[in-house]
């Protein structure tokens, strides 16, 4: 079992507004960036034929130039850039559906056909009484023990593992409302979409004591990197090109938790999504850290005592850097199956709402209210003109404005020659 960063811990600088914290993160495989060197020999001949045609020279001077990561932080390229891969719902049926599966099929459907762009899903139908034995759909319908009832079975967005299903269960509008969207998930995106660089779920154990030492634990910790950290100097090419629609002023460094029980009905499935990213989560019982950011994308998982400070720092510190790499499947990380309109979300985003005030803020700004006795009429500290001078002043707005009037329709009279 793995907690924090995978890699070889090798460092990649991230400002921090003190130099006394140590924030980084590490590259996933260093062997990436470790050059092969058999076989120099054979590209030598190569080389000299560029180097004196010139052409060698252009190319090492353009190597730093391609390989300069943009200056767009990873949480906010996610949240653009990176739309989430689909997760799939098959539903296994032995004859046409009826009733409430007809039902809860149809709102899948609608969900699927009707608006792709909120719900990253893709829709299979399998009527198992027509299919081969050999089709491999057979086999994972074997798997859920071939029920007689209509029956669904849910799989991740693709991940580097292949985890199999991560629920199965009746085909019912209950359970539809389930797979699309739960209160955790519609919080998350809220708070994604209000620019929060990431939410970070705590996974509760069932165990109270463990829960709060490590919420207490990771939640200091953020407070303390919000404080210390700081984003990255957007560049302004990279806005003119298109790879981040705000201004260097409407990004947030700014992390939240959100504390999420494994024993709640309406996030069954949220939880099993959470537990799949990575092969062995499932067997575990302690309390499971897991940033959330983009558009409904987990880093990875910080298990138990896994969730200190250097994990949290290794994490965070990779999702307020600098993108070094924009293709997604390049970066760590697994989607989850969210309802979310993240490109409204994107587009709305070039200026993040303005916090509200506190009800002290605003009893504080209320001009102070003074109570007059009917001897003590109330005192102006402006001086106003004696009516009789208002009348005067009124008249001669209006005299001047009937002067003007008749001046511009009196008719012009023809030039002499």
């Amino acid at each position: 079992m793995w907690v924090g960063m995978r890699g070889d811990g090798s460092i990649r600088g991230v400002r921090t507004k003190t130099p006394s914290v140590a924030v980084f993160s590490s590259s996933i495989e260093n062997s990436r960036i470790r050059g092969n060197v058999e076989g120099r020999s054979v590209h030598l001949n190569l080389l000299r034929q560029l180097h004196h045609k010139g052409i060698l020279a252009a190319f090492l001077v353009a190597i730093p130039l391609l390989a300069m990561p943009c200056s767009v932080p990873v949480f906010r390229y996610g949240l653009e850039h990176w739309a989430p891969d689909p997760g799939r719902v098959r539903i296994f049926h032995q004859s046409p559906l009826q009733g409430d599966a007809a039902a809860a099929l149809m709102e899948l459907q609608q969900a699927v056909e009707l608006e792709p762009e909120r719900a990253n899903l893709t829709l299979e139908l399998v009527d198992v009484s027509s299919s081969r034995d050999a089709d491999l759909t057979m086999d994972e319908y074997r798997s859920l023990g071939s029920p007689n009832e209509p029956w669904m079975s849910i799989r991740l967005p693709v991940s580097k593992h292949e985890s199999g299903a991560v629920w199965s269960g009746p085909l019912n509008v209950e359970n539809v409302h389930r797979v699309l969207d739960s209160p955790a998930r519609q919080e998350i995106v809220s708070r994604l979409s209000l620019g929060e660089s990431a939410v970070w779920i705590l996974l509760e154990s069932g165990d109270r004591e463990a829960d709060d030492a490590a919420a207490l634990r990771l939640e200091k910790r953020l407070e303390y990197l919000m404080e210390v950290m700081e984003l990255p100097k957007l560049d302004d090419e990279d806005i003119r090109n298109g790879l981040v629609s705000v201004p260097e002023d409407g990004l947030r460094l700014a992390f939240s938790v959100l504390r999420l029980g494994r024993d709640d009905p309406e996030e069954e499935l949220f939880v099993r999504q959470l537990l799949a990213t990575e092969l062995d989560l499932a067997d575990q019982s302690e309390p499971i850290a897991f940033p959330v950011f983009g558009q409904g994308r987990v880093l990875y998982a910080l298990l138990g005592d896994g969730i200190k400070s250097e994990n949290v720092d290794r994490a965070a510190a990779f999702l307020i850097g600098s993108c070094s790499c924009e293709v997604k499947e390049k970066n760590p990380g697994v989607d989850l199956i969210m309802m979310a309109d993240w490109k409204g979300v994107v587009e709305a985003g070039g200026a993040l709402p303005a916090a509200l005030p506190t009800a002290a803020e605003i009893l504080a700004a209320l001009p102070e209210t003074k109570t007059f006795e009917p001897s003590d009429p109330p005192q102006s500290n402006e001086s106003s003109p004696p009516k009789g001078n208002r009348f005067a002043i009124l008249a001669g707005i209006l005299a001047a404005g009937l002067l003007a009037l008749v001046v511009l329709r009196r008719p012009k009279v023809p030039a002499q020659k």
